[in-house]
């Protein structure tokens, strides 16, 4: 333990380690502290980056940088306004008609615990059972109307969305046009020593940007498909569920299960007690199935490699530090410490970490 100690304490010597860990305390404290008013900018930042794979493809095809980025910022713009005028007011009708619905949701919960109750009388106290299986759908009906209460407060007002509006697609497209400008000026102000910074960066882009952009793909592809079942079978909430079902991959592991329970809810609410209330949760299932089988190792190939018990822990951590932000983003931040981890620990001069704890 002596000798790893030594070791940390020696390689935080070096010039290049002390300048990462600076950058990224920097990084991390700045959004912490100033976020929200820097939001727009880290927004579009992210867009841009999320875009730039496109772009890439577009200039491997022989296409001038300028001519790719107007074409991929005409889609986007025009997938911003899809989303604006078309998604947006359906999510909204669809929140305020599940707040409507909830009392009638848990009038039909209830009636349903108390035949669950009944249908167990002979195994023990049925009247204990009812009244434990009563408070759990109250205390259920109370964080869904909290729930649909914190996301209709959530959605941003006119002045936002007109900020949003203007700012975003501004910053956008002078991101994705001026790049190689805005890194070189930002270059200018790292150190010339930079081989360690350079290799921490490119083993997160490969890492991290590829998770990222696969999950918006893998986010797109679900979302939509499980919305056009949905509505195949005319089920009412098609639109959240759907939009849900394609959050849920946000979430790593824990998403399926928090969406099953509206799934379900929902369909038993709709068709009652009958086979028919099944369905939305067979074809979430199988989505679900789809995708973790053959969507996801698709789209997301070897970018990233993380063991399921590695990735609750990275959940559990992160979103204990940042709430539900540090839940998405439990993944990629696991892969940024994890790079900056073995750059600190493992370096050709001591041997890396293997020998030193030998």
């Amino acid at each position: 333990m002596s000798r790893l100690l030594s070791t940390i304490t020696r390689r935080l010597g070096n010039p290049q380690i002390t300048g990462l860990i600076l950058a990224i305390v920097l990084a991390g404290g700045g959004i912490a502290f100033f976020g929200k008013s820097l939001a727009p900018y880290l927004t579009a930042l992210i867009l841009a980056y999320l875009l730039e794979g496109m772009i890439g493809s577009l200039i491997r095809l022989r296409l001038p940088r300028m001519v790719a980025v107007v074409i991929i910022f005409s889609l986007f713009f025009l997938v911003l306004n899809l989303l604006l005028f078309s998604l947006l007011p359906n999510l909204v009708r669809e929140l305020i008609r599940i707040s409507q619905d909830i009392p009638h949701i848990t009038q039909t919960l209830k009636e349903l615990m108390k035949r669950m109750s009944e249908s167990v009388s002979g195994w023990g106290d049925s009247a204990f059972a009812e009244n434990i299986l009563l408070g759990l759908v109250e205390r259920s009906q109370q964080m869904a109307g909290d729930s649909v209460t914190f996301l209709l407060q959530s959605l941003p007002g006119v002045i936002s969305v007109m900020v949003y509006l203007v700012l975003v697609p501004f910053l956008v497209f002078f991101f994705m046009k001026d790049k190689k400008i805005l890194i070189d000026s930002f270059v200018r102000y790292m150190p010339k020593d930079r081989d360690l910074i350079n290799r921490v960066l490119a083993d997160v882009d490969t890492a991290v940007g590829g998770y990222i952009r696969g999950k918006f793909w893998e986010l797109l592809l679900l979302g939509s498909t499980s919305y056009a079942a949905f509505l195949f079978i005319d089920f009412k909430y098609a639109f959240l569920v759907g939009l849900l079902t394609g959050l849920s991959v946000l979430i790593p592991i824990l998403g399926l299960a928090v969406v099953a329970l509206p799934v379900v809810i929902l369909g038993i609410f709709q068709w009652g007690l009958t086979w028919d209330a099944i369905n939305p949760l067979i074809i979430y299932a199988v989505l679900q199935v789809v995708d973790g089988n053959i969507l996801a190792p698709m789209i997301l190939g070897e970018t990233v490699k993380v063991h399921p018990t590695t990735i609750m822990l990275a959940v559990l951590f992160f979103g204990s530090i940042w709430g539900l932000s540090g839940v998405f983003f439990a993944v990629p931040l696991w892969v940024l410490l994890r790079s900056v981890l073995d750059a600190i620990l493992f370096s050709e001069e001591s041997g890396g970490l293997t020998e030193t704890i030998k």
